[in-house]
């Protein structure tokens, strides 16, 4: 061979299989321009490169091209992220970052990870819990006794927190006051709905008729989550929309979105389960809504994750028709509020909110406007924006708990922001969200009120 003729380079292969693999056109879409390493958090708070979107790229790609294997450091760096898209809001290019990180994880989670004791239970309850709503309650009665009588106190005796792990203590001082079972119930709301409005209890549905002729018809999805620690802002929420004049259907047969699973690399769980929901949301809606910012992000992604097969058509239409709540309450135009909020400290004043944009409302869904333009119409309120509003305060679904130093390294950045402009109450709109903000602001001494979008719009218009 002449010394001017180039040796044949014979491509390695990919570490990756054929099954759900990251598409390496999009992995080879970034242009290396940097615009994201400062949206990033984790890069913001380590400055190192296989900590930034760009650098977890490489590593996928590196995967991808066979010139690497995983690694506990490559999954270390992986695993850091806490998948709040900014990454993507800020790229010129389009990389589909969130995609290729979770099928990258489902890849390493099937054929690369080893099964702690504890991942093993946590995939459990993701497999077998969330999709059922039997028993996500169950477990909840279970919680509800940890927060009252002997359990409840033994729980809180220095003792027992010195015996708990600390996910578990931080699990426990995140969980709100649950309610009862009964409490806890859709049909809980019926005897609050507008004058003229009711309920109509189905076999394969609840369904919510406002007064008078309905503008218009949506499906709401209830997540797995939001009944059993929020039910109030599932109440709230069908409460609103039936105020605005739309028909609020509850299909029986939805269930989990998928989010968490996909996040912790269940991709085949995750897919079932977007399947199942585009099946139970096949209907004459005009829209599908959702009042959970991850849930809601994660239903937008049903026509691709469920891109082949019999429910590949209905998964499609299900991500076009999602919208949050926030989205459905300023189309159909809430009427005005009967007699202006304000401060509980101060009646003379008016009352001081802020909002936080929660990463997958954002980031994901692209919803920043609704929320705010809703705020801004109730009289009696002043809305001060919020420093960095869109920056992730660290939740995201469970890395509080799994990655707790970190989490906590973002939720100081934005309590910090949330002192800065003193409000009353913070607005976001993701039951994460408000859980770790809420016990951040607890044990800081802060006085503010986090709450949802819906909470506060349910104030100004009381039943």
């Amino acid at each position: 061979m002449s010394a001017h003729e180039p040796e044949h380079v014979v491509p390695l292969p990919s570490w990756f299989d054929g099954e759900d693999a990251p598409h390496a056109r999009e992995l080879n879409t970034c242009i290396h321009c940097g615009l994201c390493l400062t949206a990033c958090p984790t890069y913001r708070t380590l400055k190192i490169e296989p900590d930034s979107p760009r650098g977890r790229l490489y590593l996928m790609r590196g995967l991808a091209e066979g010139r690497i294997a995983p690694s506990d450091p490559l999954v270390g760096h992986l695993d850091r992220c806490l998948d709040c898209r900014a990454c993507e809001t800020v790229c010129p290019a389009g990389v589909p970052y969130s995609r290729l990180l979770e099928a990258t994880r489902g890849q390493l989670t099937r054929r690369w990870r080893t099964g702690s004791p504890l991942r093993l239970i946590a995939h459990w309850v993701l497999r077998s819990v969330l999709p059922r709503p039997e028993r996500v309650s169950r477990l909840t009665e279970l919680m509800r006794m940890s927060q009252s009588g002997p359990l409840g106190a033994f729980l809180g005796t220095p003792l027992a927190r010195a015996l708990m792990p600390r996910f578990a203590k931080q699990g426990l001082a995140m969980t709100p006051a649950l309610k009862p079972r009964r409490a806890r119930a859709l049909e809980a709301v019926a005897p609050r709905l507008p004058r003229g409005a009711r309920m109509e209890s189905r076999a394969d549905a609840l369904v919510f008729h406002p007064a008078g002729t309905a503008k218009g018809h949506v499906a709401f999805h209830t997540s797995c989550i939001m009944p059993a620690m929020f039910p109030e802002q599932n109440h709230e929420s069908v409460r609103l929309m039936v105020l605005a004049g739309v028909r609020v259907t509850v299909p029986h047969a939805q269930t989990c979105c998928g989010a968490l699973q996909a996040h912790a690399g269940l991709r085949r769980e995750a897919k079932l389960l977007a399947g199942r929901n585009a099946r139970a949301f096949t209907g004459a809606y005009d829209f599908v809504v959702s009042n959970s910012a991850g849930c809601g992000a994660a239903l937008r992604e049903t026509g691709h994750l469920v891109h082949e097969g019999a429910d590949a058509e209905a998964a499609t239409q299900l991500s076009e028709r999602t919208r949050d709540v926030a989205e459905i309450l300023a189309h159909f135009n809430l009427p005005a509020p009967s007699a202006p909020l304000h401060s509980k400290l101060d009646p003379a004043r008016d009352l001081r909110v802020t909002y936080h944009d929660a990463c997958h409302l954002a980031h994901a869904q692209r919803v920043r406007e609704a929320p705010r333009r809703l705020v801004r119409s109730l009289p009696g309120v002043e809305l001060v924006a919020l420093p960095n509003a869109d920056w992730c305060c660290g939740s995201a679904g469970v890395y509080n708990l799994t990655h707790p130093d970190m989490a906590d390294a973002q939720l100081a950045g934005k309590l910090d922001a949330v002192a800065s402009v003193a409000p009353e109450v913070v607005v976001a709109s993701n039951p994460g969200c408000l859980l770790h903000m809420r016990r951040g602001a607890r044990e800081r001494g802060m006085s503010p009120r986090f709450v949802h979008l819906v909470e506060l719009l349910g104030e100004a218009y009381p039943a």
